[in-house]
């Protein structure tokens, strides 16, 4: 899940529907949905919330607010694992307690995406 992030930025930020960052994002998903498939999950390591979860926990969060809101973008319903993982994660207390309000996630992204 390592390029997810960037991949989100490039295809956030980006103003052409046809330069690939769409798809490049679309790449690191079913990369991540794959992994989840065959390591048995919920989590990236099996059953145990490890960092490596903790730390995709907001990126997926604020890929998930700032796509929907500025592209009308969602993840595809197609990629189960994803879907269930996210749904997973952002339901742990921790995440609750810690996790910005959508509108402040718009709010910082607003300028990059206007820029």
């Amino acid at each position: 899940g390592s390029k997810i992030f960037p991949s989100f930025v490039n295809f956030l930020k980006s103003k052409d529907p046809n330069d690939g960052t769409e798809q490049a994002l679309l790449e690191e998903l079913k990369a991540l949905d794959e992994h989840l498939k065959t390591h048995g999950g919920p989590f990236i390591a099996g059953e145990k919330v490890t960092a490596v979860d903790l730390s995709l926990a907001p990126k997926l969060y604020h890929l998930q607010v700032a796509l929907e809101h500025f592209k009308q973008w969602t993840v595809p319903e197609s990629l189960a694992h994803v879907h269930g993982y996210m749904k997973k994660l952002f339901a742990l207390e921790s995440f609750q307690k810690t996790k910005a309000e959508k509108q402040y996630v718009i709010a910082g992204w607003a300028p990059k995406v206007n820029a």
